[in-house]
């Protein structure tokens, strides 16, 4: 995997939004945020950086497949608006499934609860069977990367070829080969594996007091990471990193889900998890709910007519505050900080060592994840760049990076 470098390859400082720009006519090296629930495309312009957006104003692509009938793919927000509907149909989360082999028991535990075939194909991982074809979980990857590709050449008018693509840090070597696999089915050269929390502290190596032993806690929607970086220096240095590739925002939707189907089920003896649509409809309440509570005090998870009666349709309504929230998520929260003391152990540091932690990916946005966090570590705890773009700008930024030392090598 290969890091930032910015000693070598960094212009005069400027601003954060300003790390270097690739020029309007060279071939432009992308920066791509393969998300577990959302996927980005960032790029480097007129010294400018930016995370690309639709034609909606949408920045980021859900990371979801639709094959809703033989030879025909719906990638991002259009397949995502299928789950409800067509859940056997629709694929969502394949980042968890990228490399792993099918035998894997968290591998088994998530494909049993799909409601859509798998198997095991000839290379061992996760293979879904769709229409009488077979989707390799690498080529459902690639169509999200080639989604956001085309994205790319859209705004910037001209082909796109090469990207640097990050990923989680506990992504081992057969997982960053599937990375590679599926971007090379997509169109696209890696030019380089940038690890995530490296990438977000890239982004935000300009931020206000930004030095010293720093922090990354990264709580995405299907990962968590956390890495300790030495920013006191022109090249950063990772110190430690740590991870878990079965722990995101997605997991805390289902502790709500189970705990709104079991009310449910106490009410009207029907149990909702045995209904595809009606549990994906649920998931999605439970995740609006979710966000809603990051800005309200109270949220309402509701999922109307689920149920048919004598007396007509039931809808489900389940009222919740940020108080039952937290504690819906307290054992999540608590298994990040393990994996924070992991990393703290094996860079020898305590918390008060450090001088900041900066927060990365939506479910940090959370305020119960934001105070366990500051009364865990006792240090100032950041935002910076916004934490669902921190991750692909600091890939766009290493991007601008490799292409300047590029064009330096060549001038020479």
């Amino acid at each position: 995997m290969t890091g930032p470098d910015p000693k070598k390859a960094k212009p005069a400082p400027r601003d954060a939004g300003e790390p270097g720009s690739q020029g309007a006519s060279a071939t432009p090296i992308v920066g791509i945020d393969l998300g577990t629930t959302y996927t980005s495309i960032g790029v480097v312009v007129g010294n400018k950086v930016q995370v690309l957006a639709r034609d909606t104003g949408a920045r980021f692509t859900p990371s979801v497949i639709a094959i809703p009938k033989k030879g025909e793919v719906i990638v991002g927000e259009a397949a995502r608006a299928r789950i409800a509907t067509d859940p056997a149909r629709t694929i969502t989360s394949p980042k968890r499934l990228l490399g792993r082999p099918y035998t894997d028991r968290e591998v088994q535990t998530f494909v049993g609860q799909q409601p859509y075939r798998t198997k095991a194909g000839p290379d061992g991982t996760t293979v879904v069977e769709m229409w009488g074809d077979d989707y390799a979980i690498t080529q459902l990857s690639s169509y999200l990367m080639r989604d956001v590709r085309e994205l790319a050449e859209q705004r910037l008018g001209q082909p796109v070829r090469e990207a640097v693509i990050a990923v989680p840090v506990a992504f081992d070597v057969q997982r960053m080969q599937a990375v590679r696999r599926a971007a090379q089915m997509a169109g696209l050269e890696v030019a380089s594996l940038i690890d995530e929390p490296s990438a977000a502290a890239l982004a935000n190596r300009y931020t206000p007091g930004f030095g010293g032993v720093v922090g990354v806690y990264d709580f995405g929607g299907g990962t968590f990471d956390f890495s300790l970086v030495d920013v006191s220096k022109a090249q950063f240095r990772i110190l430690a990193t740590a991870g878990d590739n079965w722990l995101g925002g997605d997991d805390l939707d289902n502790v709500l889900a189970e705990a709104a189907a079991n009310q449910f089920w106490r009410l009207h003896k029907v149990d909702l998890r045995r209904q595809a649509v009606e549990w994906q409809r649920l998931r999605f309440a439970c995740e609006a709910a979710k966000r809603s509570l990051t800005k309200t005090e109270s949220a309402l998870i509701a999922v109307p007519e689920v149920l048919r009666t004598a007396t007509g349709m039931i809808g489900l309504e389940l009222g919740i505050d940020r108080a039952t929230l937290a504690r819906a998520a307290a054992s999540l929260i608590q298994r990040t900080l393990q994996v924070c003391e992991h990393a703290l152990a094996r860079a020898g540091l305590r918390p008060k060592d450090m001088s900041a932690v900066y927060m990365v990916g939506g479910t940090s946005r959370m305020p119960a994840v934001t105070e366990a966090v500051a009364r865990y570590f006792g240090v100032p705890v950041r935002t910076g760049v916004a934490p669902d773009q921190a991750v692909c700008l600091g890939a766009a930024i290493h991007a601008s990076l490799l292409a300047a030392r590029r064009a330096r090598a060549a001038a020479v």
